[in-house]
C-alpha cells in the first residue's frame, strides 16, 4: 500500500494541526480563574431520573437514557 502526499494534502493537515493546537492554547489561557471548584456526585447516594409525574394534562414526552449502562453497574 502506497501513501501519496501532495502539497495540498500536507497544507490541509498542517492547517488542521495548527488550528487544534491553537484552540487548546486559547482554552488553557482562558482558564486563569484559580477559584474553580471540582465537583462530583456524592458516593453512596444514587440519583435516578424522574420517570413519570402525575398530571391532568394529556401530554407525551419522548426521552432517551444515554447513561443506561451506568445505572445498571452502580
Amino acid at each position: 500500500m502506497f501513501v501519496v502526499y501532495n502539497k495540498q494534502k500536507i497544507y490541509t493537515y498542517l492547517v488542521s494541526i495548527v488550528t487544534v493546537v491553537l484552540l487548546f492554547c486559547v482554552a488553557n489561557s482562558l482558564n486563569t480563574n484559580k477559584n474553580t471548584i471540582s465537583t462530583s456526585s456524592t458516593i453512596g447516594q444514587k440519583l435516578l431520573p424522574i420517570y413519570n409525574v402525575q398530571t391532568e394534562e394529556k401530554k407525551v414526552a419522548f426521552t432517551m437514557n444515554c447513561a443506561w449502562s451506568q445505572l445498571q453497574m452502580g
